[in-house]
């Protein structure tokens, strides 16, 4: 059973005490507290899960912050915009230079500027619904819960001395456990006001000792799982550059030491909203107190905001769960299906994609191109993408970037004899653009040399022959926006696989430091804009791999491209590691060559099938090459796809393995009804002799009946619930059985009978 379901009044989510100034929101399974002190300063009481039939909670007295750590000073108040001014030696969310004196100076005070401190106290709060973070999608596709009216608590504060104002925002989705915060700056000085960092969000967490799980790794090895201890001092993951990026993804979910595991423990999780340079920073106090600031990094970050200006910042979502980290991630998972990705909706699924980069790269032909979509029609792919030379001078991947036209020496007749004979065939025409990069042999770089980012008269760093596009310049946003809209209004072309290869290295811009948050302000208002003016397109978010994967980027995109790496050994563990904070509906997954060309390993297609199978289904092998009986297998195991596909796509996801813990993974999803599940586990790793542990699967109807299926439809047995949650899977664990024979295997579970008959007949069919 869907154990989200909800719809509180918003009077219920939020409550005030205005006597006290204490703020309480409360949602399914936990709370978050705020209080404005008497002296102004708002400050965090507290937060954690709360039983759903939980009473009423006696927060009165607390006074939400630690006891100093030095005598006459309070540098570990808890409040919940840490500013520079208040906190001085420890890590703080916001700091803020003035470069003027406010109003007549005290006697003895030296007039050295600027004054770099800001002390925020509590003005007022209101409560609305239609109030949203920065960088919001304005494309106009709607979330599938639309409908939902979300409270937001803002609370308004002000500089003691200046008129700069703040206001601190909280939109509440009770059903997920989860807040989304957000930072609102407003300058109403008649001076300049100079922004030296930024956090979305100051997080505190209860007292005790803590351990981190995020992701880690590098191109072509994203999303690795790394649990570490979280120690006296600055633990920093971040990303300095116009992506999300390889190396660490902006999530975290913390937990008490040695006390959460996948199913138990309460686990404290969030996300940023945002695909620029940002940063996840987490300070253990000598008292054992641990805060977080997310935001923007700060390292380049520079923000100037002139009289009358505003800023607003993009989203810090989090929250806290308290059935384990399997449990953070299905409420962010149920959040990003719910209240981020654009369009979705439960009967409408991501198509099983065909993409021609590893059958032909620049190597392209019209004819073969038409042979790759006959062979790809007939194994039932059902979206046909062209990937990279299919344009200007792109033979190889030295030329051509920035010319958007369509060859005429591939194509004299345009796209349009490709695109007719993909629609003819039944299948959606897709296009590969990597729109925010530049040749310097290309006739756009010829014409506007100083479209790309530099600093004058310093080297031009070439990475993968391409320079990067300033995105900071409006003329060059307005440029690639008519390219592509152009492309769009003559061709029937339905998807984008929207790629980016490469990182800024002189992140030179006319518009300074302020860069990092325009190049990703740029890129969003592009995509938003086209699917405004072309409700059917779809786009893919891809990053030299797995490179640009956020909820920001999420609410623009319908999947992202996991890993350049399609090597299902390796593709174990970062889809393991994606799945953390990711749904699985967004995760393309392909099927490759059995000669993997990243690693060289030789892979079976039964393994390369059930790994890709846990997400949205891709095919790029060579595929007009391979043998009828591989054909005949392909076409098997994507109708079969297409049958699990409802499940995989829109059910709850449990880890019942992940192969770094034991070079075994299983993944199980399961409908929110309870009414099918499946079943797919991958061997990885495994010493000769032993035997597979029984993996118990989890959220199925106790006292129903399932029938377990495999690919050929063939029923293996009929087992209750309870069983499958007691026992685990038949067969997994007899040792030369799974280990030894195959490696992996995909099953489908289907609820047949609501519960078990009198005179039940269990165990294998025929």
């Amino acid at each position: 059973m869907n154990v989200f379901e909800m719809d509180p009044t918003m009077s219920e989510v939020i409550t005030v005490d205005d006597s006290q100034k204490l703020f309480v929101i409360r949602m399914q399974r936990s709370f978050y507290a705020l209080r404005a002190l008497p002296d102004g300063q708002v400050v965090h009481v507290g937060s954690g899960p709360l039983a759903p039939d939980a009473g009423p909670l006696h927060l009165a007295g607390l006074d939400g912050y630690e006891d100093p750590n030095y005598v006459c000073e309070q540098q570990g108040r808890r409040a919940e915009l840490l500013a520079f001014g208040d906190i001085s030696y420890h890590d703080v969310g916001l700091k803020v230079a003035f470069l003027e004196v406010a109003g007549q100076l005290p006697k003895g005070h030296a007039p050295h500027l600027p004054v770099r401190d800001v002390r925020l106290r509590y003005q007022r709060h209101e409560i609305r619904t239609d109030a949203a973070p920065g960088l919001s999608p304005t494309h106009g596709r709607a979330i599938r819960r639309a409908a939902v009216l979300r409270p937001v608590l803002i609370v308004h504060l002000q500089d003691a001395a200046y008129d700069f104002r703040v206001r601190l925002c909280y939109r509440v989705t009770p059903e997920y456990d989860i807040i989304e915060r957000w930072v609102e700056l407003e300058n109403q000085t008649a001076q300049h006001v100079a922004v030296e960092s930024l956090a979305f969000a100051s997080i505190h967490f209860p007292p005790g000792r803590y351990e981190l799980t995020r992701s880690a790794g590098a191109w072509a090895r994203e999303f690795v799982p790394v649990r570490q201890n979280i120690e006296q001092g600055v633990t920093e993951i971040s990303h300095r550059g116009l992506n999300t990026g390889h190396a660490s993804n902006p999530f975290y979910m913390v937990h008490e030491h040695g006390s959460a595991g996948e199913d138990a423990g309460a686990v404290y999780f969030g996300a940023l909203a945002f695909s620029g340079n940002w940063s996840l920073r987490f300070e253990m106090l000598p008292t054992d107190a641990l805060r977080m600031h997310g935001g923007y990094e700060a390292t380049d970050f520079s923000l100037t905001l002139g009289p009358g200006a505003v800023h607003r910042t993009p989203a810090l979502v989090h929250g806290v769960a308290d059935n384990g980290i399997g449990g953070a991630s299905r409420r962010l998972h149920a959040f990003a299906r719910d209240y981020v990705l654009p369009g979705y909706q439960d009967d409408q699924f991501r198509p099983v994609l065909f993409n021609s980069w590893e059958a032909t790269y620049f190597d392209i032909t019209l004819e073969g191109q038409i042979n790759l979509a006959r062979a790809a029609a007939q194994m039932g792919v059902e979206l046909f993408c062209l990937d990279d030379g299919w344009f200007g001078s792109r033979r190889h991947d030295r030329a051509g970037l920035g010319d958007w036209a369509v060859s005429q020496d591939l194509f004299p007749n345009g796209l349009t004899p490709l695109i007719e004979a993909v629609k003819e065939l039944g299948m959606r025409f897709g296009l590969w653009v990597e729109p925010e990069m530049i040749n310097p042999d290309s006739d756009l770089y010829r014409a506007h040399p100083d479209w790309v980012l530099h600093f004058p008269g310093r080297p031009r760093t070439e990475a993968r022959n391409q320079l990067v596009l300033d995105y900071g310049r409006p003329e060059v946003v307005e440029h690639i926006f008519a390219a592509l809209d152009g492309l769009l209004s003559r061709y029937d072309i339905t998807f984008f696989k929207w790629d980016m290869n490469r990182y800024a290295s002189e992140p030179g811009s006319v518009v300074g430091k302020a860069i990092w948050h325009a190049h990703v302000a740029g890129l969003y208002s592009i995509m938003d804009r086209l699917r405004q003016a072309h409700p059917r397109l779809d786009i893919q978010s891809c990053a030299g791999g797995g490179g640009r994967v956020d909820l920001g980027i999420l609410g623009r995109c319908d999947q992202v491209w996991t890993s350049d790496n399609t090597d299902p050994f390796d593709r174990a563990y970062i889809q393991d590691g994606f799945s953390l904070a990711y749904p699985p509906r967004v995760m393309e997954a392909w099927v490759t060559h059995d000669h993997n060309h990243q690693t060289g390993r030789v892979v079976p297609l039964d393994l390369r099938f059930d790994l890709a199978m846990r997400g949205a289904l891709g095919i790029g092998s060579n595929i007009d090459k391979l043998s009828a009986d591989e054909r005949a297998a392909y076409r098997r195991k994507i109708g079969f796809y297409k049958t699990i596909r409802p499940v995989v796509q829109n059910g709850d996801l449990y880890r019942l393995a992940r192969v770094q813990d034991g070079g075994v993974s299983v993944w199980q999803t399961v409908l929110p009804d309870q009414s099918q599940s499946v079943y797919s586990i991958a061997v990885i790793q495994q010493l000769q002799g032993h035997h597979l542990p029984a993996y118990r699967l989890r959220a199925l109807a106790p006292a129903a009946i399932y029938a377990v299926r495999d690919e050929n439809g063939a029923r293996l047995g009929r087992y209750s619930g309870a069983q499958l949650m007691a026992l685990g899977m038949p067969g997994d664990q007899r040792n030369g059985g799974l280990g030894c024979a195959v490696r992996s295997r995909t099953l489908l579970l289907e609820k047949v009978a609501d519960q078990e008959p009198r005179y039940p007949s269990m165990g294998a069919e025929t």
